[in-house]
């Protein structure tokens, strides 16, 4: 697990896509880090070294056997390092997204976001307890993004955006990186997150 610890006054948990813990994700604990939070990034994939971009398929395949949306690992994390905090954000990004989704009933966190989680219609009957931000890509291969849009619409606890982009449009080492849209994004969570921990 990567770490870093100030003992702040609030954390962030943040999940990996199915690459695992790479640039992209450091680049994101670090960001939170110096923003002023404690950060806490479990890997999901047994800490195996992470996959390449071009590995897609062989880390899709290998999250699945391994790790499934199961979100016991985050929330055993999560009852630990409770005790610690004020507040605590779990932001997911594709797998982690639909993990964090799934963590947020365990009423451990304060709030969660949730970067294009494709899975979460899977799990669309779930009322997360604490707030949540879905940001999705508009653009998905696997599923239409404003038919989940409208099937979490009903939920108080939820806010859902979608962007004219790319699934992945925030890693700016991915092939779907957009600025403009990650800059809109990264808007969106900072505003979320200032007005739990404020």
């Amino acid at each position: 697990m990567l770490k870093f610890i100030k003992k702040q006054k609030n954390a962030i948990v943040v999940l990996h896509e199915i690459y695992g813990v790479n640039d992209h994700i450091k680049k994101v604990c670090n960001e939170y880090h110096n923003k002023g939070f404690d950060v806490y990034c479990p890997s999901l994939l047994e800490n195996k070294a992470p996959f390449l971009y071009s590995q897609q398929d062989e880390a899709y395949r290998y999250f699945i056997n391994h790790s499934g949306f199961n979100p016991s690992g985050v929330v055993s994390l999560l009852s630990t390092i409770r005790p610690c905090y004020r507040k605590i954000i779990v932001i997911g990004f594709s797998v982690g997204a639909t993990i964090a989704w799934l963590s947020a009933e365990s009423k451990l966190c304060d709030g969660v976001v949730c970067y294009y989680g494709s899975r979460i219609r899977d799990y669309a009957d779930i009322i997360p307890p604490c707030p949540c931000l879905v940001i999705f890509a508009e653009f998905e291969q696997s599923f239409d993004p404003v038919l989940v849009q409208r099937q979490l619409s009903d939920k108080a606890s939820v806010t859902c955006h979608i962007l004219n982009s790319h699934h992945g449009f925030s890693d700016p080492y991915g092939e779907n990186f957009d600025c403009r849209n990650a800059e809109i994004a990264s808007d969106l969570v900072a505003d979320f997150i200032s007005r739990i921990v404020q």
